[in-house]
């Protein structure tokens, strides 16, 4: 099959879990045989317009300003639907498979793609994420989210499947387009490679990464924004005695909180207790994920699926989550006990210290972790039920 992926966010371009899926199933279907052309942006031109990637993988990016602004909106839809038209006279596409509403939209005004199967892979709602973003949203905020969500809508029309990532989306979807579609849940996977075990045990991997080896290493690694719920779990830490004694909490990411965030911890008086990491290299991240005891994530919105739920356990390490949007869909097959009672504070201080008070229930075996994402979330594995859905699609 010759395919054309469209998606406005590619790993590594960006950082998140929606352009590492378009990567990495890309990937896979590209070692599989079949010949893959990303569209995608490239803000401000800091990336090569053209680029070979691997065996039979292709990316190619249009210019778009960094500005958020209608000139960025106008200026992807006709970038886009120039470079998908200039791509379309040497390659005859026999799929399309879209990430996102806008960067499609250009593409599929093109006759010339008219007639060519389309599977719409719904990460999250558009409007929603946008709305998320602001934490006190103005009226123009809310007038610019309508109009998302009704373009969303316009651009699954043309699908002839959609994919979600979990139950939980699936059911969001039916919600708010209920599309006239199939709808395909095919969970997301881990690098393998990338994420692995260590080469020792726990405590060596923390010695590697100079973290105290008399200490619980708690970790989280997300986006700095409102619904990651980031100011309960170091609110969880604030109040708690057996926390601050024996515990340490990690926190990756950037995003507009941190300064919210940090002002925090230091009212709570917990600055010896909580490291703020900042961006952590890829080729670093491994390494983090070893050595911490557990990872946590305290979502309180909208969390489709979770991929570093997947790579922290490919890693050997156990996942702390709330109960939000699929992480119970994947955490509870592997044990019910790492799921919180709820999103506040309080739930996350109950758990936490009661993993610090009774570790030999709380243990896991890193092999046991690492088995679980080996039998159920591959790539190899997505690309192969990917590959079924277009194959039954063209038929």
């Amino acid at each position: 099959m010759k395919i054309l992926v469209l998606t406005d966010v590619l790993f590594p371009d960006t950082i998140g879990g929606a352009g590492r899926v378009a990567y990495n199933l890309s990937l896979e279907l590209g070692q599989k045989g079949h010949d893959v052309h990303i569209i995608t942006r490239n803000v401000n031109g800091q990336f090569p317009a053209y680029q070979v990637i691997d065996t039979n993988l292709y990316v190619h990016r249009f210019f778009i300003p960094s500005n958020q602004s209608l000139s960025l909106f106008f200026s992807e839809i006709k970038n886009s639907y120039l470079l998908s038209k200039m791509l379309n006279e040497y390659v005859t596409f026999d799929l399309i498979c879209l990430h996102q509403s806008l960067v499609s939209i250009g593409p599929l005004l093109s006759c010339r793609l008219k007639n060519i199967p389309v599977i719409h892979y719904f990460h999250s709602p558009w409007h929603e994420e946008y709305l998320i973003k602001r934490s006190k949203p103005r009226k123009r905020d809310k007038a610019v989210a309508r109009v998302m969500r009704l373009i969303e809508k316009r651009i699954m029309l043309k699908a002839s499947r959609i994919i979600v990532l979990s139950n939980f989306m699936r059911n969001k979807l039916l919600e708010i387009h209920n599309p006239r579609c199939e709808i395909s849940i095919i969970p997301a996977g881990v690098d393998l490679d990338d994420f692995h075990l260590p080469d020792g045990d726990k405590a060596s991997a923390k010695q590697k990464t100079e973290l105290p080896s008399d200490k619980t290493i708690f970790l989280t690694v997300r986006n700095l924004v409102p619904r990651m719920g980031l100011e309960n779990l170091i609110m969880a830490f604030g109040r708690s005695e057996a926390l601050k004694k024996t515990g340490t909490l990690l926190i990756g990411g950037h995003g507009f909180l941190e300064d919210q965030l940090k002002a925090l911890v230091d009212k709570l008086g917990i600055a010896n207790n909580i490291r703020f990491l900042g961006h952590i290299p890829d080729k670093n991240l491994p390494g983090i994920y070893q050595a911490a005891d557990y990872f946590v994530l305290p979502t309180e919105k909208l969390e489709g699926f979770g991929l570093v739920i997947l790579e922290a356990m490919a890693c050997g390490t156990p996942v702390l989550g709330t109960p939000v949007g699929a992480i119970p869909e994947i955490i509870g097959p592997f044990d019910k006990r790492l799921i919180f009672n709820g999103t506040n504070w309080k739930d996350i201080k109950e758990k936490m210290e009661d993993i610090i008070e009774r570790p030999d229930l709380y243990f896991f075996d890193p092999k046991a972790c690492r088995k679980f994402v080996e039998e159920n979330y591959s790539w190899k594995k997505v690309a192969d039920d990917f590959e079924e859905v277009a194959i039954r699609l063209m038929t």
